[in-house]
């Protein structure tokens, strides 16, 4: 669920057959003073990838701040919520999937080739298709916002809610052509391999969406500070405030990334050619990512109506959902980003033993990294939605019920990280047919787990039923990839992974045994128990791997000394 799972599908690799790689020498014709300059760059690549998107994160969580004590958990939030889900969801069940299919690596074949009259096709239907799409979603935005409002919370007046979901609806909905927008920019500049402007103009959107929210009680007025849903039908400079400033924010996300395409030196003219063969080429590389993204969104979209949209469940379970993929998009897309290009080299080569001991590292430094974020979620949840959230209007009980979402995802950290790395051993090999069939077993079993857990847990149960989906997908995704991959180890994978949860499920007792006692959830006692957490939660992670004679740490150690000999030899060239 969510948009971090489409990154996923950003991933298509050199040619090659089933199972394309043998076991070889290191007889690739690339010296080591290539390699290592390749790899420097690798490096470099990620780091502004890295910054850029640890940047767009911190600023997505204070975005998220910002609009909880603005408007508090209430109806309203719901509303805006599943508003803002529209355009995201039309988006990639329609497009999304062949847009993040094979642009990159279809425009660097292009650019590569000189080959301007295709990226110039590509681009201009491309553009025309989001035109269309766009005014086609708009008009039908009381079906689209229905669909996030199916199973509305009791007592709650289901034609204002809405109504105004409605009205959000028809502004949010211009978003689908900015994305698309900066979806093609993006990746023409990717190709290129002009990382930045890509990796930071989200950060921009935030920025915008942030200051049209601190406008929003100098616009507004109310003796009892909470903004009722009405207002959004009273107070029409009310509600472009909100729809323009989300809406405004993904333009200007899409619109900075013009001046890049421009130095880049990427001055293409306008085609519309849907009958072209890079355009038909395009749609047929996406047809097995385009049924996974659709899975994805099926899956939110039964969610979201789980979680009784007008209740305050919705918007509790997105919060939840952003501190969930801030650990993930901050450390397991970083490893990935650096070693995906790696692996990819490796099926090209035909250099099995490579491949596999790439996935296996890679993995396991994601699990390093990640595991200990999931148990600090389980034990300091409520402590963090109390230091971070909880003001002005948002109230306690809000924090309370986001917390138990965040509780309920915080052990899918586990498997959700770990799935999505191994999915790109498939799409290394070409293979998007694989993580099609196993995303639906995911999003099946989750749907599933949703239903039977959601009415005894609310918003727990919607969070515990991703969790176990996601650890049951990435068991089956490691052992599909054994059985691809020959000689590539599942079980012995399995076992360092256990090691390094055993090591994390230690750090969470600790910090549990030693938080519990510490004051309250809020304020002062909150800032106690998360920064005694972390700190005593560190220390005991570190001794239980001493104890447990962990290679990861090893390994972690050797990646460093490498990226510091990398960072000097690009220094002194």
């Amino acid at each position: 669920m969510g948009e971090t799972e489409s990154e996923a599908t950003n991933i298509v690799a050199p040619d090659g057959d089933d199972d394309p790689v043998t076991t070889t020498g290191s007889d690739s014709g690339v010296t080591g003073s290539d390699e290592q300059d390749g790899m420097s760059h690798i490096l470099r690549n990620n780091a502004i990838v890295a910054l850029g998107t640890g940047l767009s994160r911190l600023t997505g969580m204070l975005r998220v701040i910002v609009f909880g004590v603005v408007i508090g958990q209430t109806a309203l939030a719901d509303a805006y919520d599943g508003a803002n889900n529209s355009p995201n969801a039309v988006y990639e069940l329609l497009l999304g999937g062949v847009l993040s299919a094979a642009l990159v690596p279809m425009f660097s074949r292009m650019l590569e080739e000189d080959d301007h009259e295709s990226a110039e096709a590509v681009v201009g239907t491309a553009i025309i298709a989001l035109a269309i799409l766009t005014a086609i979603a708009t008009f039908f935005a009381p079906w689209v916002f229905r669909v996030f409002s199916l199973n509305p919370a009791e007592g709650l007046d289901v034609d204002q809610f809405r109504t105004v979901g409605t009205a959000l609806t028809r502004i949010f909905l211009l978003q689908i052509f900015f994305y698309g927008v900066s979806a093609l920019l993006g990746s023409l500049l990717n190709a290129q391999r002009r990382f930045f402007a890509a990796a930071w103009s989200p950060v921009l959107s935030n920025i915008v969406i942030i200051s049209t929210l601190l406008y929003v009680p100098i616009l507004l007025h109310h003796p009892d500070d909470r903004i009722p849903l009405a207002e959004v039908l009273n107070s029409p400079s009310f509600r472009w405030l909100l729809g323009l400033g989300a809406t405004g924010g993904i333009a200007l996300q899409a619109l900075v990334l013009l001046p890049a395409i421009h130095r880049a030196g990427l001055n293409l003219r306008f085609r519309f050619q849907p009958r072209h063969p890079a355009v038909k080429r395009l749609v047929e590389l996406s047809g097995w990512t385009f049924g996974y993204v659709m899975a994805n969104q099926l899956t939110i979209i039964v969610v979201k109506n789980l979680a009784e949209p007008g209740s305050g469940g919705q918007d509790a379970f997105a919060k939840a959902s952003v501190f969930f993929y801030f650990p993930h998009g901050l450390l397991a897309m970083s490893i990935a980003t650096t070693f995906i290009p790696e692996m990819a080299r490796a099926v090209s080569r035909r250099d099995k033993a490579a491949f596999i001991e790439r996935t296996n590292l890679g993995i396991r430094l994601v699990g390093l990294l990640t595991f200990p974020a999931a148990f600090a979620f389980l034990v300091l949840a409520r402590p963090i939605i109390g230091l971070l959230l909880q003001h002005g209007e948002f109230d306690s009980t809000a924090a309370d019920n986001t917390a138990r979402a965040l509780a309920g995802l915080a052990l899918g950290l586990i498997g959700y990280s770990v799935y999505l790395f191994a999915l790109r051993g498939f799409y290394a090999h070409q293979d998007t047919r694989t993580p099609f069939v196993i995303n639906c077993f995911q999003n099946v079993l989750n749907v599933a787990l949703a239903f039977a857990l959601s009415p005894a847990y609310d918003v727990l149960g919607l969070g515990i039923a991703f969790s176990i989906s996601y650890v049951v997908a990435a068991i089956a995704a490691l052992y599909v990839l054994n059985i691809k991959v020959r000689g590539f180890s599942a079980v012995d994978l399995l076992r360092g992974i256990a090691r390094l949860v055993v090591a994390a499920a230690s750090m969470g007792f600790v910090m549990w045994v030693v938080v519990r006692p510490i004051g309250a959830n809020a304020g002062v006692g909150a800032v106690v128990k998360v920064m005694v957490g972390s700190a005593v939660g560190s220390l005991s992670y570190i001794g239980a791997l001493t104890v447990l004679r962990a290679p990861e740490v090893e390994h972690l150690r050797v990646l460093r000394d490498r990226v510091r000999l990398l960072r000097a030899g690009s220094t002194g060239q």
